[in-house]
């Protein structure tokens, strides 16, 4: 299989898993409150990534530059981003209308990107591909935008979390080039599940065993499924694409959520969803394109 396809593989595997755990949290929090069921996820992600760098031998983050980002990495992103997306949504965001608040994400990575990395700067083929892409996304979820009145708060705080994961991947992608995959994704989630742990606390969550199957079973899901497989992925694929251009996943994303509601039933596929899509992923395609690339460079030499 060629680099391309490697890569096309492993983008459609974390939209598919990534697409339906907005959908594993919103079940989970029914059995566990927002930050234990957050601090469990990562607890369970962390000792089997753990277990596994053990016995593959990966290479454990060296001195105090790796250690210092792999910390900062897990507080941003796994104790910051998902405390306050499962917050978000423990306070009435629905799990449709979260996706699109984290559609965000590509934006404000090429904010970041442009501000951390030299090699990938903002350009007006960037801007408008993401314009036209996170539009798409709002064409999907209309009605859900529409009927979100009283929740201000909780979505600012799912905005606020895309903040956190873009900076959080933006420092990984100037400073991490060494971080192996498994062992660096299993320190930072202990990091950030023990934050989590914390935070449970000090809100004054009630801890005990989540309810079976809706809390434990949407925690084991998204730890294996949506932690495990997609953060190793993710981080793999970091070390080898622009980070701004892995960021338009979160564009396919609540495609792919809306339309496994579809297949389960619970979403309406009409003609303005489709034409969102279609929007969504002309956005992806105009701001990679090499021929849109070309055209502008032309146009404005």
């Amino acid at each position: 299989m060629t680099p391309r396809l490697t890569y096309g593989a492993a983008l459609g595997m974390l939209c598919v898993i990534w697409g339906s755990t907005w959908l594993a949290i919103k079940i989970g929090l029914e059995g566990a409150p927002p930050f234990l069921s957050a601090s469990l996820r990562f607890v369970v992600a962390a000792v089997t990534l753990l277990v596994l760098s053990a016995v593959l031998r990966s290479r454990l983050p060296r001195g105090r530059v790796e250690w210092a980002l792999v910390v900062f990495y897990g507080v941003l992103l796994f104790t910051v981003d998902y405390g306050l997306i499962y917050w978000g949504e423990g306070n009435g965001v629905a799990s449709g209308l979260s996706a699109v608040l984290f559609a965000t994400f590509p934006f404000q990575t090429a904010i970041a990107a442009h501000v951390l990395l030299r090699e990938e700067r903002l350009s007006v083929q960037k801007l408008a591909g993401i314009a036209l892409g996170f539009g798409g996304v709002l064409v999907i979820f209309r009605g859900q935008l529409v009927t979100a009145s009283g929740l201000a708060v909780p979505m600012l705080a799912i905005v606020l979390a895309a903040t956190c994961a873009a900076v959080a991947n933006v420092a990984v992608k100037r400073w991490g080039h060494d971080a192996d995959p498994v062992s660096f994704n299993g320190v930072a989630m202990g990091t950030g599940a023990i934050g989590l742990a914390v935070v449970s606390l000090v809100a004054g969550e009630r801890w005990a065993a989540p309810s079976w199957p809706a809390g434990g079973g949407a925690i084991l899901y998204l730890a294996f499924a949506g932690s495990v497989v997609t953060f190793v992925t993710y981080l793999w694929l970091l070390k080898r694409i622009e980070v701004t251009s892995l960021s338009y996943i979160a564009f396919v994303i609540p495609i792919v959520a809306v339309s496994l509601g579809y297949v389960a039933g619970n979403e309406v596929l009409d003609a303005l969803v489709l034409a969102g899509a279609g929007m969504t992923l002309a956005g992806i395609w105009f701001s990679t394109s090499k021929w849109v690339t070309a055209g502008v460079h032309r146009a404005f030499s």
